[in-house]
């Protein structure tokens, strides 16, 4: 297992560029066009709104029989970047062959149904420094039951510590 070091982060680093910061409002965007609800709807926040960033998303999603996630479409970077997938395996998986705490995180940005940011390092090859960002979002299935997903992007950042 890797040397991993995974920290949320209190809000979006000011020093993030643009495309980050307009995924994020995109986001927020979605959430108050319709606000009776908690989280966006995949209906508002779709494919054609994030197309600026469809290679690059994840879709975690919830399945409560399991109590865990399954990693529903594997962002085609990271498969390119990493040469393998994980799309069908539980986040655990990753979590276990890189040392991160994705898993928690996951939870973590349902439970709390906003935005969360995560500064990851992750030594493998050379040292790795991105952004994690943890996007909650509802869909319903042909049941039309309600499915949480989380959209999950990385954006290489290297965190500026303050002392």
């Amino acid at each position: 297992m890797a040397e991993t070091t995974d920290f949320e982060l209190d809000e979006l680093p000011e020093n993030i560029g643009p495309h980050v910061a307009d995924l994020v409002r995109l986001w927020h965007e979605a959430r108050a066009e319709d606000p009776e609800q908690i989280v966006p709807s995949r209906d508002i926040l779709s494919a054609e709104r994030l197309h600026r960033w469809l290679d690059d998303i994840t879709i975690y999603e919830y399945m409560p029989i399991k109590e865990d996630f399954v990693v529903r479409i594997d962002a085609p970077s990271i498969v390119s970047l990493n040469r393998e997938s994980f799309q069908r395996a539980s986040p655990r998986e990753i979590d276990m062959k890189y040392g991160t705490c994705l898993t928690a995180a996951l939870f973590n940005t349902m439970m709390c149904g906003e935005p969360k940011f995560y500064h990851v390092t992750l030594a493998v090859r050379t040292d790795q420094h991105w952004l994690r960002v943890l996007l909650p979002v509802r869909t319903r299935n042909r049941d039309r039951d309600l499915i949480d997903q989380i959209l999950g992007i990385r954006f290489d950042y290297e965190c500026q510590y303050h002392i």
